[in-house]
């Protein structure tokens, strides 16, 4: 029995110091993953960052810095330039930017920029709603792969779209609903930002061209300037030769100089009051042509309503007819069952109208008419009963009343629904339930077109139902 516990003893010895043994491995390969997994973002990343700059291209880059010190160069020497003489400035500003464009403009750069220039963020969802992460581990070659079905979005702006851990932490967070919020991972933040920066370089590349072509086009205009100012110069030099030659003409003439200096200052008056003028009737246009596009507006605004009324219209007109069609089928069938289409005879001349119209308001409730619940539908049945207009459905005729069958609304009953001493339309009860009623509102009576809901109506029933 001794042996068989000591043997016991060793094998369970054994089998814990495998599961230790197990343990250690399977840690030391956990955390070697984890290493090759970050040397190799780390090693992405820098690889990125060279290739964004295009270390390699030294002789280009070399280059570009000679037509930059030449550009520069020239610019500060600041050599006049005749008018119609070529510009050593512009030409040195091309070179550069085709020295600069070969390098930025590259198809190996611009596809590099547009694979960087993301926003890496939490992993997306297919269509089972499980994430798909933006990049995958290569156990095999050791990298990280972009996820051909995950696809960032482009960066839209130079601020931290992630700042807010309650929406995008850093882990996946498991909520108690079972729920899951996908995290952005450390490396992805690191992506977005390096990104960003690429972004960012490219875009200065592109505003310091654009100031480039801006100073080029200032140099020429300061250069013109020169040749003007050069130009005068001589001349001036010019006429103070030739000035004492002439001193005694303008002793002379220094009448005449005067008075056409008058003339000239009435000239320059006039025509400053005439540009006043033409000013003003400038500014008048202008308000005019406001006014003008404003009436015009308001008259197509006026047109689009006249023409949604009148399409509305014909609409309930068809619904009118279709519905008129389908009442007078019903009439002519009872009709032969009762005894032949003749008891028809003089039908039509109801039909403009089949409801009779009350001229002196809904029937009013005697003040010594008791208000206890036992007597509730007598009322009902005699003065009808006040309420609102819960919805109206204006494509199908219907509307919804905040009572029911609790209140004596049956189906298939008719009433007529009074605002203010106006008898504005009449509905049949289609469906009724305890609290709420759905009716027909019927053609051909009072105005249901200004019914709107909320509004305060009195339902009185009809005890002929015509209808």
């Amino acid at each position: 029995m001794n042996g068989i516990i000591t043997v016991f003893a060793t094998i369970l010895r054994v089998l814990t110091l495998l599961m230790f043994c197990g343990i250690a491995i399977w840690l030391v390969i956990s955390h070697n993953t984890k290493t090759n997994k970050t040397n190799a973002f780390l090693d992405e990343q820098v690889s990125n960052g060279y290739a964004i700059l295009q270390s390699s291209k030294e002789a280009q880059w070399a280059d570009v810095a000679t037509k930059k010190t030449a550009f520069k160069e020239i610019f500060l020497d600041n050599q006049p330039v005749g008018l119609n003489d070529e510009n050593p400035l512009e030409n040195a500003l091309d070179s550069l930017k085709a020295s600069e464009n070969a390098i930025m403009r590259g198809k190996d750069y611009r596809e590099k920029l547009d694979d960087l220039a993301m926003e890496f963020g939490p992993p997306k969802l297919n269509a089972e709603n499980t994430p798909i992460d933006l990049f995958l581990w290569n156990s095999e070659s050791k990298v990280w792969e972009p996820n051909a079905n995950a696809k960032p979005e482009g960066i839209a702006e130079l601020k931290n779209p992630f700042s807010d851990l309650g929406q995008f932490p850093k882990d996946d967070v498991h909520k108690e609903d079972g729920t899951v919020i996908p995290g952005v991972s450390r490396e992805n933040r690191l992506r977005t930002v390096m990104g960003m920066l690429y972004k960012n370089r490219n875009d200065l590349y592109g505003e310091i061209a654009s100031l480039r072509s801006n100073v080029l086009e200032r140099d020429q205009q300061l250069r013109e300037s020169q040749n003007l100012f050069n130009d005068m110069k001589n001349q001036k030099e010019e006429w103070e030769a030739k000035s004492n030659d002439f001193e005694l003409k303008l002793q002379n003439t220094e009448a005449d100089l005067a008075e056409e200096k008058k003339l000239r200052k009435d000239e320059n008056e006039a025509a400053e009051q005439q540009i006043m003028v033409l000013n003003n009737n400038i500014a008048g246009l202008e308000q005019q042509k406001i006014e003008s596009e404003k009436m015009h507006t308001a008259e197509i605004d006026s047109l689009k309503e006249e023409h949604g009324a009148k399409l509305s219209q014909l609409q309930r007109e068809i619904k009118l007819a279709d519905a008129a069609g389908y009442q007078r089928g019903i009439d002519e069938m009872l009709a032969k069952q009762k005894g032949g289409v003749e008891a028809l005879a003089g039908q039509d001349a109801k039909d403009e109208n089949p409801f009779g119209v009350k001229e002196d308001g809904p029937p009013q409730k005697p003040d010594a008419v008791a208000t206890e619940a036992s007597t509730e539908l007598t009322m009902m049945n005699e003065y009808g009963i006040p309420s609102s207009i819960a919805r109206i459905y204006s494509r199908s005729g219907m509307l919804m009343l905040p009572i029911g069958s609790e209140r004596g609304l049956n189906q298939g009953e008719i009433f007529t629904l009074w605002k203010g001493k106006s008898e504005a339309a009449r509905i049949k009860v289609q469906s009724t339930r305890k609290g709420y009623s759905l009716a027909y509102i019927l053609p051909q009576f009072g105005q249901p077109n200004r019914l709107r809901p909320g509004d305060l109506v009195q339902i009185v029933p009809e005890k002929q139902n015509t209808l």
